[in-house]
Order: C-alpha cells, then sequence, then structure tokens
C-alpha cells in the first residue's frame, strides 16, 4: 500500500481501473466456470443414474434364474458408452454376480461389498450404486464407475478460454484507462503544478484554470478562492508589519525616553537618599546632642536642687521645701520626657531587623523585666496557649509586650482578683475599630492568609471611649502627672509606632470599671 501511495497520479488511476475491471471478469469468469462444473457433474451424475436403472431392468431375468453370462452380456452393453470404465452386480447377499472392464483401461479391484446406493465422486472418477429390484423385494446391486477425463478437458478448455478473454479485457482496459484517466489526471496535475509554482515564487496571483464544473472544478475554484484570500492576509500582514515597525520605532523612542527620565529619576532619588541619610544622621547627632545639652543644665538644677535640700534645708520654711522638691521633681520629668522624645524619634528612623521569631521568648523576657512590679502589685499574668511564631524584630515587638503589660499592671485599681492574659486569635475579635478589623481582613480580598490579632487584656479600671485616639498621642495622659506612679505618656505612642512599622494596626476595646483589652496584628511567618 505505501508503494501504491507513492505512485503518479496516472499509474494510480490506471492500476485502479485494471484492478477493477480485471478483477470483475475474473470475478464473472469463476462463477461461469463453477456454474458450469456443477452442471456438468449433475449431468453425468444423471447419466450414469439413468444407465444403471437401465442395467440394473435388464439384470433381473438373469439373477433370478441364476445365470451369470446373460448378466455378463447385459454389462457388455455398456461398451457403447466410453465414460464407464468399470460395472459389477452383486447379489442380494454381497457377492459379486457378474464383472464388467472396459478394454484398455487398467483393471483395478471392484469393491468386494456393495457401496451404498447413491453417487460419489472421488479419485478422478464417479462411483454409482443404485439397486436391483423386483416387486415386493431387492434382489441385487448394480455398481459403475466412470472417468472424469472428459469433464477435465472441458475444464482446461474453459481455463483456457478465460485466460484469453481476461488478456485481451486487460488490454482493452489498459488501452481505455491510459486515455480516459487523462479525464481525471490532467487537471489534478495542472492543479498541482499551480501549487507547486504558488510555493515557489510565493506569487499568489496565480491561478489553476478549471475545465469542468464537477468535483475537480469545484476543487480548483476553492484552490483558487484560497489563493485569492492567503494574498489579501498577505497584504494585509505586510501592512500590519509596516505599522508594527513604525510603532516599534515610535514605542523604542518613548523607552529611550522614559528610561532617560528613570535613570534621572533614579540619580535624583539616589541623592535625595544621600541627602536623608545625611539627614538621619544629622539628625540622630541632633537629637543626641540637644539631649545631651537639655539634660545637662537640667542634671545641674536637679543636683543643686537637690544640694540646697540638703544643706539649707532646717534653714527654710515648709514653703521653700516644697518648692525645691517640685523643682527636683520637674527636672527629673524633664530629663524623661527628653528620653522619651528621643526614643520615639529612633524608633521611627532605625531599620526593623526582621526575622522569624518565637513571640513565646520575646514575652518571657517582657514579663522578666516586669517581675519586680508583677510580684508588688500582686497582679496575675494568664498566658492561656503558647504564641505563633511570626516575622518580625525582636528587640520592637518586645517593647510592644513590655509597653502594654506594664500599663495593665499599672492601671488596675481593683483591691483583689488582679490579673492581665496575653494571647492571640485568626481574626479581628474586636469589631469595634473599623478600620484595624478592614486591615485585619484584607489580605483575605488578596488571596493570603489572615494576620494573627494579639490582644493583652485586664481587669482594670477602663478607659472612656472618648478618649480611644488621645491615649495614642505622645505625651497624652489621662491622669494627674504622679498618678499612678507617673510617666511621660509616650508608651502607646511608641507601640503605635512600632506596630505600624511592621504593617499593622493597634486598637482598643474599654468597659469602664470592667477592664482593657489592647489588639495589634502581627504578619504570619512567611505572610506578605
Amino acid at each position: 500500500m505505501r508503494r501504491f501511495a507513492d505512485l503518479p497520479v496516472r499509474q494510480k488511476l490506471m492500476a485502479i481501473v485494471m484492478l477493477a475491471s480485471g478483477g470483475a471478469l475474473l470475478a464473472a469468469n469463476a462463477g461461469l466456470f463453477i456454474a458450469d462444473l456443477v452442471r456438468f457433474r449433475g449431468d453425468l451424475e444423471r447419466d450414469l443414474l439413468s444407465l444403471a436403472e437401465i442395467v440394473a431392468a435388464n439384470s433381473t431375468a438373469a439373477i433370478a434364474f441364476d445365470d451369470p453370462r446373460a448378466a455378463a452380456e447385459t454389462l457388455g452393453a455398456l461398451r457403447a458408452r466410453p465414460v464407464v470404465w468399470a460395472a459389477c452386480i452383486y447379489r442380494a447377499d454381497g457377492r459379486r454376480f457378474a464383472e464388467y472392464f472396459r478394454a484398455g483401461v487398467r483393471p483395478h479391484p471392484l469393491p468386494p461389498l456393495p457401496p451404498p446406493d447413491g453417487a460419489h465422486f472421488g479419485s478422478g472418477m464417479l462411483r454409482l450404486a443404485s439397486p436391483i429390484r423386483l416387486p415386493g423385494q431387492r434382489i441385487g446391486t448394480v455398481y459403475l464407475e466412470a472417468g472424469l477425463a472428459d469433464m477435465y478437458a472441458r475444464l482446461r478448455w474453459q481455463v483456457a478460454t478465460v485466460t484469453v478473454v481476461l488478456l485481451a479485457a486487460a488490454a482493452l482496459a489498459l488501452l481505455l484507462s491510459s486515455r480516459l484517466q487523462r479525464v481525471i489526471s490532467e487537471p489534478i496535475l495542472e492543479l498541482a503544478a499551480t501549487a507547486t509554482a504558488v510555493s515557489r515564487q510565493q506569487d499568489y496571483s496565480l491561478r489553476a484554470e478549471r475545465r469542468s464544473r464537477d468535483e475537480l472544478g469545484s476543487l480548483v475554484d476553492a484552490f483558487n478562492q484560497m489563493l485569492s484570500q492567503i494574498g489579501d492576509r498577505d497584504r494585509q500582514l505586510q501592512r500590519a508589519r509596516d505599522e508594527l515597525e513604525q510603532r516599534v520605532v515610535e514605542r523604542t523612542a518613548e523607552l529611550r525616553q522614559e528610561l532617560a527620565e528613570r535613570r534621572r529619576a533614579e540619580r535624583e532619588l539616589a541623592e535625595r537618599n544621600v541627602l536623608l541619610d545625611q539627614s538621619n544622621r544629622e539628625l540622630d547627632d541632633f537629637a543626641y546632642i540637644a539631649s545631651h545639652d537639655l539634660k545637662e543644665p537640667l542634671r545641674g538644677i536637679h543636683n543643686f536642687a537637690r544640694f540646697l535640700l540638703e544643706d539649707y534645708g532646717g534653714q527654710l520654711d515648709d514653703e521653700g521645701r516644697a518648692k525645691l522638691e517640685t523643682l527636683v521633681r520637674l527636672s527629673r520629668r524633664m530629663e524623661a520626657l527628653i528620653d522619651s522624645l528621643l526614643h520615639y524619634s529612633r524608633v521611627g528612623r532605625v531599620d526593623l531587623a526582621m526575622d522569624r521569631v518565637d513571640l513565646n521568648a520575646v514575652l518571657e523576657a517582657a514579663l522578666d523585666s516586669l517581675s519586680v512590679q508583677i510580684q508588688e502589685s500582686g497582679i496575675e499574668v494568664r498566658v492561656p496557649r503558647r504564641l505563633p511564631p511570626v516575622r518580625c524584630d525582636r528587640v520592637r515587638i518586645g517593647e510592644v509586650f513590655q509597653n502594654l503589660v506594664a500599663n495593665a499592671i499599672k492601671y488596675n485599681d481593683k483591691a483583689g482578683g488582679r490579673w492581665v492574659e496575653i494571647g492571640f486569635s485568626t481574626a479581628a475579635a474586636a469589631a469595634a475599630d473599623p478600620g484595624a478589623a478592614a486591615a485585619a481582613a484584607a489580605v483575605d480580598a488578596a488571596g493570603s492568609r489572615r494576620p494573627f490579632v494579639f490582644f493583652v487584656r485586664d481587669n482594670g479600671m477602663g478607659i472612656p471611649g472618648k478618649h480611644f485616639e488621645a491615649i495614642f498621642r505622645i505625651f497624652k495622659r489621662l491622669h494627674g502627672r504622679e498618678r499612678f506612679g507617673g510617666g511621660t505618656g509616650a508608651g502607646l505612642t511608641i507601640v503605635k509606632k512600632i506596630v505600624e512599622r511592621h504593617q499593622g494596626r493597634v486598637w482598643l476595646e474599654s468597659v469602664m470599671g470592667e477592664g482593657t483589652t489592647f489588639y495589634f496584628t502581627l504578619e504570619r511567618e512567611g505572610g506578605t
């Protein structure tokens, strides 16, 4: 099949015609041959059966009177039928009664017993057995053997005839197919030649010639239409290519300009960063120098006031000593305010050391630093479950826990049963601050995981709702300066600054007389 598929169209068409016509003729002649063979065998069988019935009818008297000579004479009449090779008459008991063999035919043993009635083909001959009857009984059997030489001669003649007919038909089919195949092959070959020329020359203006209105004509029309469409598309592609090249040139110029502007912006940004770094260093130096220069006279005022109290306290009245003590206290407060301001300034500018942090260790260190206050206040610290690891600045988050726990201890006025609880959740448990709740759930909308929401809860005095925003302003205190151990009011401001630098939010819930809960969010380990 592979070789046939690779043949030219002309040879394929001729081969198909030859095979189809030859196969049809061969099948027809084979049918005729088989039909003639069957008919010949049937005629021969019927002829021998008639002959056997005649012999049987003529042999009844010889068998009845036990006259083998008469039976042999009856069989001798078969000489007139050259097709019969041998014959035999059997008695009813199966013994042979008379025999006949044609002269010139090599004798062969006859069956010792009469075969079954009927005709049987085999061994190049036809064997036939027929009963010999008298009214009411069977007295013997006639057995005939006929040669098939005539049938074989007839078959050879038919084979020769069929061969001659097939050869003549093949020659005629070859002649006709060689001429008629051009009706199909020539349009196909011309179409193939046109397609080859189009492929080589890339010229889509070429067209194939239509010669008929049949399927080949439709194929030529479709091919020409396809060439027209390809030509149109080629022209469109060329126009699009020209436009694209022009756009590329324009876009390249724009990109070059944007790149130049970006480089200028990067240089300006680098210069600004250098200036910013320099400004930060100068600000740090200024803050340090300012705090040092401010704290130096404060220490002098503080020390001289103490010296006056120690050396001349006995010479002053109560009002004078009270004023000196106020001066000492104010100098200390001023020094604490300067330290808090310096700390707040540095928290907003120092780079965070982000790392995977075990918050349990951070919380343990914060509680250890507050151990004296915890023991003196008798407050119970609760941590219901271990805190998860997060990515943060260990030192700064430690300050957050320390400030929040310190406030919870400081502002708890219960006579007994005071406690502080530190824990976390994966959702914004307090929805009082919509902005904070949105911050806690914002990562869900982006397809990431929720942040952890940590809390520090106490059962202290509580904070009025109107002060929820004010308490995060620096140096803002809700109580007198000396109440609840004093302080600068910068702790919650520093907490808020640290949390916001970790991309989190801080908020609170509070009920007066029942307690306060501070919440703040931190991203999970590996979160964005």
